[in-house]
C-alpha cells in the first residue's frame, strides 16, 4: 500500500473557499515539520517548481541529527503539479519522532541568484493551517530559511510558520512490526 502524504490535502487546499496557492517566499530552503503514527518507509520525494530547469535538494531530517536521513537531487519539468522522485533507499520513519522535508534551491532559474528561491505554496488567507492529518502522518508547521539545515540554522532569515504549507511532498509505505 502506497500513500502520498500530501496530495489530497495539497489538492483540497486548491479548490476549497479561503485557501490560495502563491508563488512566493523567496528563501533558499522551504520545509515541511511532520510525524507518523506509524512506522513508514519513505519512497519518494516530490516538489512543484515554479519553473522548469531549477535543481533543487529535497532532504529527509530527523529532529536532533545534524545529517539528513536521504537526500534526492531533482529538477522537475512539470510547473503544474507536484512531481515525484525515487529514492535510492528508502527512509524509514518511526513513531514518536519528528521529522522535517525540505526543498532546497541548488542552481538553474532565470538568474541563479536569490529571486530563483521562490515556490508554491498554500495559504488560508492568513490563518493557522496547521497542524494537518492526512492518513497516518501529521504535517505540524512549515519553515523557511536561507541555510540548507532547517535542524541546526541560526539564520536570522528563519521563518518558522503555521500559515504557509509549501509544495513539496513524499510517497510512502506502512512498514509492519
Amino acid at each position: 500500500m502506497c500513500f502520498q502524504a500530501l496530495k489530497a490535502v495539497l489538492s483540497l487546499f486548491a479548490f476549497k473557499r479561503g485557501y490560495k496557492t502563491l508563488l512566493a517566499m523567496d528563501m533558499k530552503t522551504h520545509a515541511c515539520a511532520f510525524y507518523s503514527e506509524k512506522p513508514i518507509a519513505i519512497t519518494k520525494v516530490g516538489c512543484r517548481a515554479w519553473m522548469k530547469g531549477i535543481t533543487y535538494r529535497i532532504s529527509i531530517w530527523e529532529l536532533g541529527r545534524e545529517r539528513s536521513l536521504n537526500t534526492c537531487l531533482v529538477c522537475p519539468g512539470n510547473i503544474n503539479a507536484v512531481e515525484f522522485f525515487s529514492l535510492k533507499c528508502p527512509v524509514a520513519i518511526q513513531p514518536g519522532k519528528t521529522y522535517y522535508i525540505t526543498r532546497t534551491y541548488v542552481s538553474g532559474g532565470l538568474n541563479d541568484n536569490p529571486t530563483d528561491h521562490v515556490g508554491w505554496l498554500s495559504s488560508k488567507d492568513g490563518g493557522a493551517i496547521y497542524p494537518i492529518r492526512q492518513q497516518d502522518i501529521t504535517l505540524i508547521h512549515g519553515f523557511f530559511s536561507d541555510d540548507e539545515n532547517p535542524l541546526i540554522s541560526d539564520s536570522a532569515s528563519n521563518i518558522r510558520t503555521n500559515t504557509l504549507l509549501p509544495f513539496i511532498d513524499f510517497e510512502y509505505t506502512l512498514q509492519y512490526q
